[in-house]
Formats: C-alpha cells, structure tokens, sequence
C-alpha cells in the first residue's frame, strides 16, 4: 500500500511540473520532463519526500536527453542501482532498539501503538504501520479493486496451519520492452495494458478465495507483470493457478499492445506463520524464475516447495514445475494426488526419504513391501496416476526429482483434490 501510494504520489508532482508520464507502476515510473529545469527541481525534491514518507526506502534516479533513448535511460539506471546505499547513520551500541529489526526505536504514537503487533517501532515500521492503518476503505488494483477492510492480514487469526508465500512473474517482459526502443508512447501503451491484464488477473484469484470475509489473505504487491500474495497453505495451488490462467488471457486480449500474449510463473512456499516473510519470498521468486526458464515464453507454470526447516536451500533442489496450460501439468497431479491418499501418507514419506537421499535399492524394497500390503484396486490405480504423470513435467535441476514429492504436499493441505 505505501509503495503503491508513493508511486501515485510520484506521478502526480511530474505531472505538475509538466512531465508526460510513460509508465508509473510497482514503485517505478518513466516520465518525460519539458525541460532540464523542471527535471531537476523534481530529481531534488522528490528523494525529501520519499525520506518523509518512507524512510530507509533506496531511491534510485536517472535521467538523459530524449534524444539519446530509452534503452540509454535504462543502462543509466542500472548503474545508480549498484550504488552503494547508506539508509541512515549507524546508531550506537545504547540506543533503544526496535525487536524486530535491530534498528533504532523511536517513540511511537499511542493511536499507533495500540493496533501495531509490536511496541517498539522503527522509523520504517512505523511508516508502514500508519500507510497499514489509513484509508482502510481504499479501494486498490493489489487488491483486486476490493477495500483494504475485507482482508483479514493478520496470519494469526487464520487460526491453524501454514501459510503460502506466492510470487508470481511475467514471461519475457524485458525483452519486449527493449524491443519497444525509443518510442516513449507505445511504451505507455505497453505499460497500460500489462497493469490492466495484471489488475484482472489478481481480481479473479480473490474472488476465487473462500467467500468469507473479510477474506483471509494478505496483499503484498499486484503491479506492473508481477504479484506477491500470502494466503493459507491449503489455498495456494488454486489461488496462483487462477492469477496465471487470466493473466495468460488477459493478455492474449491485449496482443495488439503488449506483441502477443504473455506466460508466466508462480512460486508458491509453503512456511509456519512466523517464518521469516523475507526469506520466504527469496524462496518463492527463486521458484518462479527457474519455473519460467524450464518452460519458455508463453506458457504458464508453477512451482512449489514445502518449508520445514530454518536451512531451507535457495536452489530448492527437488522441485519440479507444473504447466498449468496443459493436461499433462496440474491436472494431471491432482489425479495423483487423489490416488495417493489411498495409499498410507508414512510410507510414502519413508520412501521419498529414501530417494532423495539415493538410497534406491532401500527405496526399492519399501515400494515392493508396500505393494504387497495395499489393496490391489487402489495400488493399481495410483500406479496409474503415477505412470500417467511420470515424465509430464518440468525438472528444475539435474538431481534426481519425483512428482510423488509435490504431490504429498497437496495431500497434506489441500482437503479436497478431484
């Protein structure tokens, strides 16, 4: 809500001082200014502002002639973004400090204290916490044009089970925009119709939650190709398969604009409620960018991962990817998924221990002795079920992968699979 706020902020003082706006959307905008004049007075007064508003949030600037272009524009502000950046002076060592950050605390307004789940507050957080607390009756595009008010984010309140952590991306988006050039008005053009698509998009997957309210989900971001949601475990899968089913759509609506319609992934992690939502969100963008490179532009695909240590590794290695726009992806693992749950959930862990730790001739011999105690009928038909979706989908790294892994997750929190 607050980068969405300042992003709107942002475009509304260039629009004062004369500028036309190309793109303003996910905290970035692209604007070109009457003159150096007023591009300047807009460069050193816009940092103060964000200073205000949101401190210790990295602002990065650049600007060149218009003649020179976009793709110049661009590589100008990639080098300001490897910067070094100095939020603010190092405290020292008696300072009151915030418990969750670490940083220092400052004194907190009592309207604020009252409703903020800490006591101590740092500059950052409470920014956060008054742009959390304001204008509840907001309606927003991050979420799905409903008010801030019919969201339950308090993750606590869900009452039992973990949460996902989702990320979903678009596929291919720089490379459409480096083919735009320097033709600044089909770059807002672009730009226009990828919020619009993402913006349905994100609509359909809320009104595809529970209908209770408020809703238990928590908007994170909703902007430009991207989109970051926590929801409860158990809504996940349908949640992240809907948002991708309509953003390829409402894309394909726009080919005219955007040069064709647009895939996309999504990493889902699956955490306990507590779990750092820093790391968890690291784990899911990792998720969905090596889903979109196993499955290639213009396809949707998704990826999930189940989180149950504080060492989880970055590289996920016994992941896969589901295509979602396929009958050989999801579809085909929810099938497995149902066949499974007729097979004891401890023995199949066992083995799936024992594979991922190559253990196979242990592995072999377990998958034997559980043949033999299942009932015919229902070993047959997850044989099938596993035959069926065996080779169907996306490793994401050269280890040795099983779909039965994915599917035990979807087992766990999903109560209903058809």
């Amino acid at each position: 809500m607050l980068v969405e706020r300042l992003t709107r902020a942002a475009g509304d003082r260039a629009r004062q001082a004369g500028a036309t706006i190309c793109q303003a959307t996910s905290g970035a905008m692209t604007a070109i200014f009457p003159g150096k004049i007023e591009l300047e007075q807009f460069a050193c007064e816009w940092p103060l502002e964000v200073a205000l508003r949101a401190p210790g949030l990295q602002l990065v600037q650049a600007w060149v002639p218009k003649e020179v272009g976009l793709k110049a524009l661009f590589s100008r502000l990639a080098e300001r973004r490897n910067q070094a950046f100095f939020p603010e002076v190092e405290a020292n060592p008696w300072v009151l400090r915030a418990g969750r950050s670490g940083l220092p605390a400052i004194e907190t307004p009592p309207s604020i204290r009252s409703q903020a789940r800490l006591t101590r507050l740092d500059a950052q957080a409470l920014a956060k916490e008054r742009s959390r607390q304001m204008e509840r009756s907001e309606i927003s595009a991050v979420t799905g044009g409903y008010p801030w008010s019919s969201f339950e984010e308090e993750t606590e309140r869900w009452g039992e089970g973990p949460v996902a952590v989702i990320h979903a991306d678009g596929s291919g988006v720089g490379k459409k925009l480096l083919e735009i050039g320097d033709d600044p008005g089909r770059l807002t053009r672009f730009s226009e119709a990828l919020s619009t698509a993402t913006a349905a998009a994100i609509k359909a997957a809320v009104d595809g939650l529970p209908e209770k309210q408020p809703r238990k989900a928590r908007p994170i971001v909703s902007a430009g190709d991207d989109m970051t949601y926590i929801v409860p475990a158990a809504q996940a899968r349908r949640f992240s398969e809907i948002w991708l089913q309509h953003f390829y759509q409402e894309t394909e609506k726009r080919e005219s604009e955007l040069g064709g319609p647009l895939g996309a992934g999504a990493g889902i992690v699956v955490v306990h409620r507590r779990y750092p939502f820093s790391r968890a969100y690291e784990l899911a963008e990792n998720l969905c960018r090596r889903a979109k490179k196993a499955a290639g532009p213009q396809r949707c695909v998704l990826a999930f991962e189940r989180v149950t240590t504080s060492m989880a590794s970055g590289d996920c290695p016994g992941s896969v990817a589901w295509l979602v726009d396929s009958h050989q992806g999801v579809s085909e693992l929810l099938k497995l998924t149902a066949a499974s749950r007729d097979i004891p959930r401890g023995t199949l862990r066992n083995w799936l221990s024992l594979f991922e730790q190559n253990r196979q001739e242990q592995a072999a011999q377990l998958w034997e002795r559980a043949r033999e105690v299942a009932e015919a009928s229902r070993w047959q038909s997850f044989e099938t079920a596993l035959e069926s979706v065996t080779g169907r989908y996306l490793p994401l790294s050269d280890k040795p992968t099983t779909p039965l892994r994915d599917a035990l997750v979807l087992r766990q929190f999903e109560k209903e699979v058809v």
